[in-house]
């Protein structure tokens, strides 16, 4: 049964994609260019990168909406400490900063007990505070010239952003697949009672997962910064619903014990895409905000309902 669920969830996807594609190559000239395909991947890249720590995190039952937050504080550490410290210690720092911001919200989580909803929200206010302090809530342009070109030089005639993010994908997918820690991801997220009297350290897993959604936040958020050229407080407001929405359309179970990064990968690319379509249909800003708030209720109604039909 579960293997039969799996499969109507791929092929939704599947034909979610198709769709896109079709439609977008009859609705703009634009749409299948080798430039707007570049784009695309450099758009999604950010986005995808935390998408596999977010997976983490939701396969195990929980969810982080600081992620945004983290992404923009980061990347802001990793401008404002380079004329101090030196360009590869501010971004050492930024990272550490993200995995500081983990550790504390897995640990108020498994050992308080305290809701991921009430902890997470609570960082993300917390986190957004120290970012807009230290910013004076205004852009930070960076003067590192081997910052700046990171988020835009080639390898082989590849971004370098696309390269980071598929590295990230792929060592994501092997621990989560191929991995004692991964396994226990997936019973923690199945079934929590179950999972801690096989002997699984649940303590150890929530904060490693925790940890991890947002270590990759910290990397999304510096690889952005060196794109733009600029660490800003506003980088992340909307990142962490993206994210979240984007690995919920690939499939991950919002609760628990469900889901793969190649599929939430994939949701992220079916979000990106749409936000992407919007874009060259030139339709409004704040329509596409309600579009896109639409197309989630109906995939993920959708989904719903396919799981629970096929569950009888």
């Amino acid at each position: 049964m579960r293997l039969t669920i799996n499969a109507l969830r791929e092929n939704k996807m599947i034909v979610l994609l198709l769709a896109i594609f079709v439609s977008m190559s009859f609705a703009s000239p634009y749409f299948l260019t080798a430039s707007n395909m570049e784009n695309i991947l450099m758009q999604m890249s950010s986005y995808g990168i935390m998408a596999c720590g977010m997976t983490f995190v939701i396969i195990s039952a929980e969810f982080d909406l600081s992620v945004g937050s983290t992404m923009s504080l980061c990347g802001l550490i990793s401008v404002l400490l380079a004329p101090v410290m030196g360009q590869f210690l501010a971004i050492v720092i930024a990272l550490l900063a993200g995995v500081v911001i983990g550790f504390t919200n897995g640990l108020l989580i498994a050992r308080a007990k305290i809701s991921s909803f009430i902890v997470t929200i609570g960082m993300m206010s917390l986190v957004k505070g120290i970012a807009l302090k230290i910013s004076g809530g205004s852009p930070v342009l960076s003067q590192n010239e081997w910052f700046n070109a990171l988020g835009s030089s080639t390898v082989a005639g590849i971004p370098t952003q696309i390269l980071i993010f598929a590295g990230f994908v792929a060592v994501s997918m092997y621990v989560l697949s191929q991995t004692k820690f991964g396994r226990n991801n997936y019973a923690l997220g199945g079934n929590m009672e179950v999972a801690f009297n096989s002997g699984i350290n649940i303590f150890f897993q929530k904060i490693a997962a925790f940890v991890i959604c947002s270590f990759t936040a910290a990397a999304a958020g510096i690889l952005l910064a060196s794109r733009l050229n600029t660490g800003s407080a506003l980088h992340g407001d909307s990142a962490a619903l993206s994210v979240i929405s984007g690995v919920v359309i690939g499939g991950t179970s919002l609760s628990g014990g469900v889901g793969s990064i190649f599929k939430s990968i994939i949701g992220i690319l079916i979000f990106t895409l749409i936000t992407n379509s919007l874009d060259l249909l030139r339709v409004f800003s704040y329509y596409q905000t309600a579009i896109r708030g639409v197309l989630l209720i109906l995939i993920i109604g959708i989904d719903a309902y396919t799981y629970n039909r096929s569950s009888r």
